[in-house]
């Protein structure tokens, strides 16, 4: 599930591009970094996973070592990442469609044709119930990942662009410093997100004290050793000289594959592209969908959402409102910067948000600990990987603020803040209600649990 939600073939297809345009040839050092803060993370959300099982995960986490105000923040947060996800995906489908049949089959439809019926199919599927749907996304994701691979494999072989160049690995192939490595990280870290979508699953499977710590390692390290082979096979696939080609690249690794491959391999990516995209905008709405469907069956939300299809015993009222704000996104954001903009800028803001949730999660669990009087115990595991990983998220979070940014990325960060105050005036309101603000931030920390259900 972890693995799955990740999306390894729709990161690498989407993501190298966006963290070359900031740094360059180095960006393999950006998903480096990512996945040494991906595994500390999963390591300690893995480790209070054991002493706090629970499908509320970080809501429980930071609640537990902080308190509820920032659990109920860290639900929040989650909140807007997973729901920015769907029109994201949405509009990144569209335009690549719509690219790869204009340059294959001489077809012309346009983005937002392809994007619509993308939305459709998700909100159809969604309605009738996506169970089976989603086991057949698992399948999918073992096809996609080995395409990805063979490919890379074959552009290793026939020696890249020039050569093969281990220097990709040194700062100094990034043209703006560690400033753009570190800005790099926003989409390495993006890739990571959904590694924790396991832990909501805590309350539900054997032995999970074991199983979930186990499920988020190894989902994490296997992805992450993909993205980094990925990310060093396409900066040798474009060449060192050419990452602003590679920047500007709808579809990098179709691009490779043309060059490469041959015509059956350049479809094999292309589908693959697509059908990892579908399958984590199918995801993303039905998570979402069920958390709009709790809140207002416990009535924070009007009741009207909280009803079952009674034909499919869907939320077909919630999903119906998540498609619709996942509409009004995706067709302001992609007629006002275009479709892969959408992508690129939702996909920064959701991940500027959820950063702050993991760093949550981490001093949580030390705060946890010493209440526990387990640090002293246990130093490495409960107090210093915790503080490492906080440390190494304020990388890509400080880069966002200075050296300041291009524009739209330097007003980015400042749209989580504002979401974020908003999110604590809420929770001061709720707070009069203690029960229902409890159970409200446990419904907002529960986003990922039904996402392949």
């Amino acid at each position: 599930m972890s693995a799955a939600f990740m999306g390894p073939a729709v990161s690498m297809y989407f993501n190298t591009g966006y963290a070359a345009g900031f740094a360059g040839a180095a960006m393999p050092i950006s998903f480096a970094i990512s996945l040494v803060i991906a595994i500390i993370l999963a390591k300690t959300i893995g480790e209070f996973s054991k002493v706090a099982p629970s499908a509320g995960a970080f809501y429980v986490f930071a609640s537990k070592g902080i308190g509820p105000r920032s659990g109920f923040l860290s639900g929040w947060l989650m909140f807007i990442g997973y729901s920015l996800l769907e029109p994201a995906e949405e509009a990144l489908f569209g335009t690549t469609a719509s690219s790869l049949l204009k340059s294959g089959l001489g077809i012309d439809i346009p983005w937002y044709v392809i994007s619509l019926l993308a939305w459709a199919f998700v909100l159809m599927l969604s309605c009738i119930g996506a169970k089976q749907s989603m086991k057949m996304t698992m399948i999918l994701f073992a096809g996609e990942v080995g395409v990805l691979l063979v490919l890379c494999c074959i552009v290793l072989a026939k020696g890249g662009h020039d050569g093969i160049h281990f220097e990709v690995f040194s700062p100094a192939m990034s043209p703006s410093g560690f400033s753009g490595i570190a800005l790099g990280m926003i989409y390495g870290m993006l890739s990571f997100v959904g590694f924790e979508s396991a832990t909501t699953l805590a309350e539900e499977v054997k032995n999970p004290k074991r199983n979930v710590y186990y499920a988020l390692i190894g989902s994490t390290l296997l992805v992450g050793c993909i993205y980094i082979f990925a990310t060093f096979t396409v900066v040798n696939g474009f060449g060192l000289k050419n990452m602003d080609k590679l920047a500007s690249d709808a579809s990098p690794f179709v691009t490779m594959a043309t060059q490469f491959g041959n015509t059956t391999l350049v479809t094999l990516i292309a589908l693959a592209g697509l059908s990892s995209i579908l399958a984590v905008t199918i995801g993303v709405n039905n998570a979402i969908a069920r958390v709009i469907y709790v809140m207002g069956r416990e009535k924070v939300l009007p009741s009207a959402l909280g009803k079952l299809n009674a034909r499919f015993h869907t939320p077909t009222n919630a999903i119906m409102f998540q498609s619709a704000v996942a509409l009004v996104l995706l067709l302001l954001m992609g007629f006002a910067v275009g479709p892969s903009n959408t992508y690129g800028y939702l996909g920064a803001i959701l991940t500027l948000g959820i950063i702050p949730v993991y760093m949550m999660a981490s001093v949580g669990y030390v705060l946890y600990q010493k209440s526990q009087s387990n640090v002293r115990k246990h130093p490495f595991k409960n107090l210093i990987l915790p503080i490492i990983s906080s440390l190494l998220l304020l990388i890509p979070l400080s880069a966002s603020f200075y050296p300041v940014p291009e524009f739209p990325y330097n007003i980015l960060p400042f749209i989580v803040i504002v979401y974020a105050i908003i999110g604590i005036i809420v929770a001061k309101r709720l707070e009069r209600d203690p029960e229902r603000f409890k159970r409200v931030g446990e419904i907002l920390g529960d986003a990922g649990s039904e996402v392949n259900a």
